[in-house]
């Protein structure tokens, strides 16, 4: 069979006909970029998004739950200042204790499912 050349005048693919399969071979173009009048055209959701911000903001003002929070935010640092913190010896002490707990809560899991298993299974079982 004789290769054919697959495209029109306008540069696109025919469609496929008789069921043979048909490859474009033509030039690739591209979209026609819009115009300047027509790219600024559409709607700014920046702008949108902003007003809502604001109008979100002022409700919550009005309604006294952004003082709330202030007035929040000023207890809790006031209540963290207040608070005595471990000192890095203090701390390293308190992290031993809670690996060496952690290791013989395991430890005591496991020995206790072996016994429980020893009795139910094979005393008990028989098998």
């Amino acid at each position: 069979m004789a290769a054919a050349n697959n495209t029109n005048t306008a540069g696109t693919p025919p469609s496929p006909t008789n069921g043979t399969e048909t490859v474009y071979s033509g030039p690739i173009q591209s979209a026609p970029k819009p115009k300047e009048e027509e790219a600024t055209a559409g709607f700014d959701w920046t702008i949108f998004w902003l007003v809502v911000g604001i109008v979100v903001f002022v409700f919550l003002w009005r309604k006294g739950y952004i003082a709330s929070f202030r007035k929040f935010i000023g207890e809790t640092r006031e209540q963290l200042h207040k608070c005595t913190w471990p000192t890095m010896d203090e701390l390293k002490q308190h992290i031993v204790v809670v690996m060496i707990s952690s290791v013989m809560l395991g430890a005591f899991t496991v020995f206790s499912d072996k016994i429980v298993r020893f009795i139910v299974w094979d005393l008990l079982m028989g098998s």
